[in-house]
């Protein structure tokens, strides 16, 4: 494996509490309650060595992962949690070479991660209608090295005429009214395939779903909710963990017909 350089990304592991992923940049430091870490120390390094901090706590450097970028990116909005976004990914079969249509980028997390799964021969256009946010998820992106797969749009979803028709092998909506995008996610949606649709309440559930059972261009719905429990292993006392990530939203999933 190559050695590090700047513009690499590296992610820091010192202990659970305390992971950190960067990009190395020369003369910058690394700041932690464990002591600090120069960039220019990591350069010449490989992945899955180690090095100290300042105060002398061993820090290894790892390839990063995406579940490193839940920590890392900067948030202005809840974001979609692994577990749900995981489900979603699945159900869209996406691929190298899909074209994805998503609304309601936000944070950027969940556009993260659906550009790890295409190529360059992909693309994912996201919308969002505030500004700032499509400027945080931009620089999420690209601390992620994920920019170049993604286009990010200011605009309303909800104008059907805003997307070309029959382009997309998947949607993903992250919106707090849905229901009042559908007629856009069935203009843009070749013929059957996937909606994906993630909302934190049952009333919208609820709406959305009887919306897309009223307009009859969706089959095969269904409503999923995803409970995570970690646990600790240890010799005689593995147990599951104290807290877990219980209810953080549904994923209605549907397939456009003709």
């Amino acid at each position: 494996m190559k050695k590090l350089d700047y513009g690499d990304i590296v992610t820091i592991y010192i202990d659970p509490k305390r992971i950190y992923t960067i990009r190395i940049t020369e003369n910058n430091i690394l700041g932690t309650d464990k002591g600090y870490i120069k960039h220019n120390d990591i350069v010449g390094k490989r992945y899955g060595e180690h090095i100290y901090t300042s105060q002398g706590v061993k820090a290894y450097l790892l390839k990063p992962l995406l579940i490193d970028y839940l920590h890392a990116i900067n948030r202005v909005t809840q974001i979609i949690y692994p577990k749900d976004s995981s489900l979603m990914i699945y159900l869209s079969s996406i691929n190298p070479d899909s074209k994805i249509l998503e609304a309601g980028v936000g944070t950027g997390f969940l556009t993260i991660s659906l550009a790890n799964f295409i190529s360059n021969r992909g693309k994912i256009i996201g919308f969002d209608i505030r500004k700032e946010h499509l400027e945080i998820a931009k620089h999420n992106l690209e601390k992620a090295g994920l920019i170049d797969k993604v286009q990010l749009v200011l605009g309303d979803i909800r104008d059907s005429s805003i997307v070309q028709e029959e382009v997309f092998d998947a949607v993903f909506y992250d919106l707090p009214d849905p229901w009042n995008a559908l007629e856009t996610a069935y203009r843009a949606l070749k013929p059957s395939m996937p909606i994906l649709i993630y909302v934190p309440t049952v009333n919208q559930v609820e709406k959305t779903v009887v919306s897309m059972k009223i307009s009859n261009k969706f089959i095969d719905i269904h409503v999923y909710e995803v409970l995570l429990r970690e646990y600790l292993a240890e010799e005689g006392a593995t147990r599951p963990k104290t807290f877990m990530i219980g209810h953080t939203g549904y994923i209605v999933f549907a397939r456009k017909i003709v």
